[in-house]
Order: structure tokens, then sequence, then C-alpha cells
């Protein structure tokens, strides 16, 4: 597997031996290329101080990172120049135009002065603001600034995007586009590293995830992984949609291999079971006398929630 980024037992110790804090103990993390990665934790989990090792401005004190396959502590400067990070709380200069500010920005990053105008140009119809380049950001919503940074983001053409609490105090329709904007990204070939603590962000969007707590990693790997190792553990459950007013025959299903609860209400059925029997399930109600009224059969996945429980519960044994 290609790695965008690796850490190897990466520590970070702030303050002296009476006010010591270890923000990072021993994170061993592993982001494939051309994944959306989802890095959760709570507030003060460490995300932050993670990020800014990555990208040059901590130094770790022990262990390494490297970020597509450059040494963080040793070559930020390459690193800087071909990955884009759009920090929280980032800002622009109201007065100005959103394409005043990107150019302003592109000058910053380096690009050549006879590109900048068209980068910008360019980066701004991406994110849906070409027609709004030459209003002022003062006019502009939150939802509009952020898409305002990934343009910002775009403008080296980076391979590595790094989002750090991307959707905070964005409305719901903001944090859809921006959600939007991340997958059109990633189906460019570029890697997402999304730092956020809220759950739903890292189920919707992501296609591999860690969980990161007090500075430790709990679980990391594909979200598929992840919601396998709960299911095997906790059981899988399947909801059988049945049509109004039908009466769905349970005893066959309460005989297979592993059912540990069936319960029913009203058109719904949900089984428990203790091993993956989806396929049985399915070979059952295609067949009479269930197919005249099964309406469709759905694997209920673990809730974002769920997984963070159980992870969190793993850890404290």
């Amino acid at each position: 597997m290609s790695l965008a980024i690796e850490t190897e037992k990466l520590v970070k110790i702030y303050g002296n031996k009476k006010t010591m804090v270890k923000a990072l103990n021993g994170i061993d993390m592993k982001v494939p290329k051309a994944s959306v990665f989802g890095l959760f934790g709570p507030n003060g989990s460490g995300k932050t101080t993670l990020i800014s090792i990555l990208v040059g401005l901590l130094l770790p004190t022990s262990g390494s990172a490297r970020v597509l396959g450059f040494d963080a502590a040793r070559d930020s400067v390459e690193i800087r120049r071909r990955v884009s990070l759009l920090p929280e709380g980032f800002g622009f200069y109201d007065h100005m135009t959103a394409l005043e500010n990107l150019v302003f920005l592109a000058t910053l990053d380096g690009v050549p002065p006879d590109q900048r105008e068209e980068r910008a140009l360019e980066a701004l119809e991406k994110v849906g603001l070409k027609d709004r380049a030459n209003a002022k950001v003062s006019t502009f919503s939150r939802g509009m600034r952020q898409r305002l940074g990934v343009a910002q983001a775009l403008l080296k053409d980076p391979e590595l995007l790094i989002f750090d609490e991307p959707t905070v105090g964005i409305d719901p329709e903001g944090a859809a586009e921006f959600r939007n904007l991340v997958r059109r990204m990633n189906r460019e070939g570029r890697t997402i590293l999304l730092s956020t603590h809220l759950l739903y962000e890292v189920g919707m969007i992501c296609t591999h995830a860690a969980i990161i707590r007090e500075g430790r990693l709990l679980v990391q790997g594909s979200v598929d992984e992840l919601y396998r190792s709960v299911r095997e553990a906790k059981g899988f459950r399947y909801e059988i949609r049945v049509k109004p007013g039908s009466e769905m025959p349970l005893q066959e299903i309460r005989s297979m291999p592993g059912v540990i609860e069936i319960t029913q209400r009203d058109n719904h059925v949900t089984v428990l079971t203790r091993n993956d029997i989806g396929g049985s399930l399915f070979s059952l109600v295609t067949r009479n006398p269930y197919k005249d009224i099964v309406e469709s059969l759905t694997p209920i996945e673990p809730s974002w929630e769920e997984i963070y429980r159980f992870y969190q519960e793993e850890d404290k044994k």
C-alpha cells in the first residue's frame, strides 16, 4: 500500500517536568494515498498537534513522521510545496475581493506571477465561486468563506490537502457543499486528511479513519474494516421491510444458525445474528412465501457513535 503519511512512535510533550503534558503518545498512523482519511477525536485529543508536526510547524519530542516520502522534521519546506493546510479559524481580508485575496495568497505560495490570476480563477470555478470573483469577502456567508478557503488550498495544485475542523460553525447546506468538494478533489486523485470532532463527518465522506483519544490512536483502518470489527464483536443486524398489513413468518429465520434475536414493529423486522448471514437471508426472502411480502432486506451498519464507544471501551480493558 502506497502511503501519503506515515508516523512511527510519534511523541510530543509540552512543558517541563512539573507541567508536562503528553499531547501525543506513540502515534503510529498510516494514511493511504488517494484516500479521504478522517482523524476523529474530541477536542484536546491531539489532532491539531499531530497536524502541526506533519506540516513542520512543530517538532516532535521523539518518533518520526513522513509526508509524501519526506521527513516532516527535516524536509518541511518540500512538504509545504506539495501540501495545503486549511487550519481552523483561517481568515481573509474582508475589504478585498475573492480574486484579490487569492492572487495575494498565490504570491505567498510561490506561484509564478504570470500564473497567479489564472490559477485563482480556476480555483474559484472549482469551488463554485467564479461568479463572485470580484465581490468583496465581507459580503460572503460562512459557507462561502469555507469554499474560498478550499480555493486557496488548491492554488498550488497540492497532492495532499489537510483540513482541520473544516465544518465547525457552518450551516447544513454549507457543510454539504464542503463534503461534495472533498469528494470531487478525491476523485481527482488527491489525498485528503480531515480532522474533526464531529462523528457524522467521518461516516459521510471518509474511506479510511483513525480515532485518537488523549494523544493515542485507538484504532485505524478502512471504514469497512472498522464497521466489520464492531459487527463481529457486537453482532450483525439486518432490517427486513415487509408490505403494510403483511404477516411475516419468522420461524424459519429463527432456526437459522447464529440468530440471536428477532424484533418486529409494524412492517419492520430486525434480525440480530452472531455471524454474517446476509447471503442466506437474501436467499430466504426471495422465495415463497417471503418474496410476495418482503419489500427490502438491508444490513444495518453500526453508527459512528457506537463505533467510538466500542473502541473506547476496548481501550479501557
